[in-house]
């Protein structure tokens, strides 16, 4: 029996500050995951413009999610690539093709990069809790206060070039062991 992998796509914003090694990625709780999570979302299948442009799915999830105006308050500045995985998902407890679109996007263009991180989570409350996390959190999936972030964020920011992509150690390889004779 051939049973077709179903496909889902989404858009994901990566808002970061700083630079190497003090760069910091901000993630937004979700409540359904139960974990910190890159800020985006799926096309509204209601929504016009949102058919076949994930460009206009992150900007509306950017306006809801995070109360933010797109001609003021953050600049989608280009499209970093497109990810695809295979994973389990919970929610419809099956496995999903996802194809994630991941935008470089910068929020208050005009304010410095201090008063960003700073501001930044004192005006982005609106219903959902944001956090700057730094690359060894999400190395480790775990923030500083001990809270779980996401293995699909770690996994969409090494295949974008943000994190590196870090092999297993040797000794977590199995021995090989000759065959029975």
């Amino acid at each position: 029996m051939n049973r077709e992998v179903p496909k889902q796509h989404a858009a994901f914003a990566l808002i970061a500050i700083g630079q190497d090694p003090l760069r910091q990625y901000l993630l937004q709780w979700n409540q359904r995951w139960a974990a910190f999570n890159l800020i985006g979302g799926k096309p509204d299948p209601n929504c016009e413009t949102d058919t076949n442009a994930l460009s206009r799915t992150i900007q509306r999830e950017l306006e809801e999610e995070m109360g933010l105006c797109a001609s003021t308050d953050f600049q989608i500045m280009q499209q970093l690539g497109i990810v695809t995985m295979t994973q389990y998902s919970r929610r419809d407890q099956r496995v999903k093709e996802y194809t994630f679109a991941i935008f470089d996007v910068r929020i208050f263009p005009t304010f410095p990069i201090t008063f960003r991180k700073n501001s930044a989570i004192r005006w982005l409350s609106t219903g959902y809790e944001n956090v700057f996390v730094s690359a060894n959190e999400i190395n480790n999936l775990i923030t500083q206060d001990g809270r779980p972030i996401s293995t699909t964020t770690k996994y969409i920011l090494q295949a974008v070039g943000e994190l590196p992509t870090i092999a297993p150690p040797i000794s977590a390889v199995p021995p090989q062991h000759p065959l029975e004779t």
